[in-house]
């Protein structure tokens, strides 16, 4: 009898076997790829405490903000020793005890993430913060992780090369130096004296728990913004880790807790143009990644013009100020500013079309109430302002012409087994019209009878290829404006129009240059032929008789005299109210209303309980900005291209009114296409005649 059996490996025993070395293979080739593609550090490390700053300016020069801006590099012996402890307790208690990584902190990291089946926390030592400001995305992910912990080892020998025993407060100097807090501060020496007006040496327990605690969310525990709860949640878990790490005592804790903080009176001087510095701030970041914002060097030349950004932001301030005391509000700077979040709004975004220029940009009344860009990221519905859109895919299909015939009545149509009956305006309806005149009368029930002819798909193609970024639907309802949009959709699709068809994506940024002045970047416009200029003309000329003769006219009521091309919208639940419109050379897109739906505000008059419209909300503002900005000129007009044949019709009829007979007075100039020609009586006897028949 053997005492041994020769062992014959099972079939689970490979597969086993076979998945090991398929893992060990696996892991290899994603350290491969992380060592392969991580970024190479510089040979001095003083290029990396040296900040240059981010420089934006005006198209004309005029600088209007810089970034970075302070220079004053800090040693640890230079700061009070409160912060040092607020920023290791809070950001890395092992900070002098580890070479870049901490074991500890990616164990409670990897089981905190696998408890709640999410990325919870990132576990990343300031070592490891430092490199994913300098050289990484902030793409939550393991690759970026283990990028992190290769480069933050390599960090710390290349300091500890240079600097020696001394090389942590170095690295922790180059943290605290770089970080942003918020209030256009960058460093600690920056943030002392811009939040207390001290240097960073005489911060106080309690004001350095603060300062810790601001570069993890700038934005949300910002102490010149109002939420205050959130500032002193974040002070208290500052505090209480600091206590956990034996630098303070629970007597100190609540003691600290328990004083006041007192904030400077003499605040920096304030961004003249904060949306607009947002914005260039995003673009920033979406070009380069967040750590150009933090430790890079540039020279941004925007497209702004400085004097239509004053003008733009004075026109919106006028307004929303008339509007307060319609709506019943009292003046804005008379309440405090928790209830000022409550307050109508209003925004403003001006382009050229030529070139996409982002001219002037207003995104709501107070950035420090709100940081939110109405005119950038606020989805809204647009109501009739879509209509030009509409009748534009109308035209396009060939099914649809302005003088089109409809009778413009109340339907009932049947939605998901639901009855939907869209109404006109104070339920006036025009009964025999035409397209173009049910355009120029912001016709609802026309507009939704044309939005089932052509089917909804087609304006939400035409809609894209004119530049609306949003997400659209093709339900019904398209035609009255339901699906959201943001001002600088309408700005970019009404810009499309007036180039006759041809698209140029908005652009904030012209050109950047590095700190030496070498040219990095360069916006190079890229018009996309989208539409037949013929049909461009066909609404453009329309939406000039919006503007003379419809929903517009208060612009002309109000004294702009000049060639402009536009239209109105206001939502059924009068939440929202807007006017485009456009000359030949720029187009301007405004809106009012309120940011919080939940509160169910309306736009409605107290005094005269008449509703506040786009005709007689946001169209004021128009007015004013473009008048301001010498836009009010008859010296350019909007020109015929080849192919169109301008006729004087009865709007109503589209036929060709006989002088002596009353219909003269409806009279109107209409482009149509050479191969349409006007209505004749005849052609509306069959159109009434078929109509009577289908009845």
């Amino acid at each position: 009898m053997a005492l041994f059996k020769k062992t014959v490996p099972t079939r689970t025993a490979w597969f086993v076997l076979l998945l090991i070395v398929d893992a060990l293979l696996i892991g290899i080739g994603i350290l491969a790829y992380v060592v392969l593609t991580l970024p190479q550090l510089p040979d001095d490390p003083e290029l990396l405490l040296a900040q240059s700053g981010i420089n934006i300016y005006a198209d004309s020069g005029e600088l209007l903000y810089s970034l970075n801006r302070q220079t004053t590099q800090m040693h640890i012996e230079q700061v009070s020793p409160h912060f040092v402890q607020a920023v290791l307790a809070t950001e890395d208690l092992d900070f002098y005890r580890h070479h870049g990584y901490s074991i500890k902190s990616m164990v409670g990291m990897f089981y905190d993430n696998i408890r709640h089946f999410r990325k919870m926390r990132g576990g990343s030592t300031i070592t490891q913060q430092i490199v994913k400001n300098i050289f990484l995305t902030r793409e939550k992910s393991y690759i970026r992780k283990l990028k992190e912990i290769f480069l933050a080892t390599q960090l710390e020998t290349l300091f500890q090369r240079h600097y020696g025993p001394k090389y942590k407060d170095r690295i922790l100097e180059l943290y605290i130096n770089g970080n942003f807090y918020g209030t256009n501060a960058y460093g600690i020496a920056d943030a002392a004296r811009t939040y207390f007006g001290k240097s960073a040496a005489d911060l106080n327990l309690l004001e350095s728990a603060l300062l810790a605690g601001l570069p993890n969310a700038p934005s949300a525990f910002n102490p010149f913004r109002q939420n205050k709860t959130s500032m002193m949640n974040r002070v208290a878990h500052v505090l209480t880790r600091m206590e956990m790490a034996g630098f303070i005592t629970a007597k100190e804790y609540q003691q600290t807790l328990s004083t006041d903080l007192q904030f400077t009176t003499q605040r920096t001087p304030q961004n003249r143009t904060p949306y607009f510095v947002e914005t260039i701030k995003t673009e920033i970041a979406r070009i380069w990644g967040p750590s150009a914002l933090s430790f890079g060097g540039l020279n941004i030349y925007t497209t702004l013009d400085l004097h239509m950004q004053q003008a733009a932001e004075r026109a919106v301030v006028e307004r929303l100020t008339e509007l307060d005391t319609q709506l019943g509000f009292a003046p804005y700077t008379t309440v405090p500013p928790e209830k000022r979040a409550n307050y109508v709004q209003g925004a403003l975004i001006c382009l050229d079309p030529r070139n996409g220029h982002v001219k002037a940009m207003v995104g709501g009344r107070d950035i420090f109430i709100s940081y939110y860009n109405r005119a950038t990221q606020a989805q809204r519905q647009p109501g009739s302002g879509f209509k030009p859109i509409l009748y534009l895919a109308a035209f396009e299909t060939g099914l649809v012409t302005p003088v089109s015939l409809f009778i413009d009545e109340p339907r009932t149509y049947e939605i998901n087994n639901r009855p939907w009956s869209p109404k006109n305006f104070k339920d006036n309806y025009l009964g025999l019209t035409t397209a173009a005149n049910a355009l120029v009368n912001s016709a609802n029930a026309t507009s939704v009878q044309i939005a089932y002819l052509i089917d909804p798909k087609r304006v939400v193609n035409l809609a894209q290829r004119l530049g609306v970024q949003s997400s659209l639907h093709p339900y019904p309802s398209i035609a009255l404006g339901s699906e959201e949009v943001t001002l600088l959709d309408m700005a970019t699709a009404y810009g499309t129009i007036a180039s006759y068809g041809f698209r140029v994506d908005p652009t904030f940024i012209t050109r950047i240059e590095d700190s030496e002045g070498t040219p990095v970047y360069t916006h190079s416009p890229n018009p996309i032929p989208v539409l037949e200029p013929d049909l461009a003309f066909l609404i453009i000329k329309l939406m000039q008789h919006v503007v003379d003769h419809g929903t517009g006219h208060t612009i002309r009521t109000l004294g702009f005299q000049g060639p402009v091309a536009g239209k109105t919208g206001t939502t059924n639940d009068n939440a929202d109210a807007w006017f485009t419109g456009f000359t030949p050379h720029l187009v301007t897109s405004t809106w009012i209303g309120f940011d919080n739906r939940e509160n169910r505000q309306t736009l409605i008059d107290i005094h005269t309980h008449q509703q506040i419209t786009g005709g007689n909300g946001p169209a004021p503002i128009w007015a004013n900005f473009m008048t301001t900005i010498g836009a009010d000129t008859s010296s350019s007009t909007f020109y015929v291209p080849d192919g169109i044949t301008e006729y004087l019709l009865d709007l109503r009829t589209g036929i060709v009114p006989r002088v002596s007979n009353s219909m003269a007075e409806n009279a109107q100039t209409i482009a149509l296409p050479h191969n349409i020609k006007p209505n004749t009586p005849a052609d509306t006897l069959s159109f009434m005649k078929e109509v009577k028949r289908e009845n």
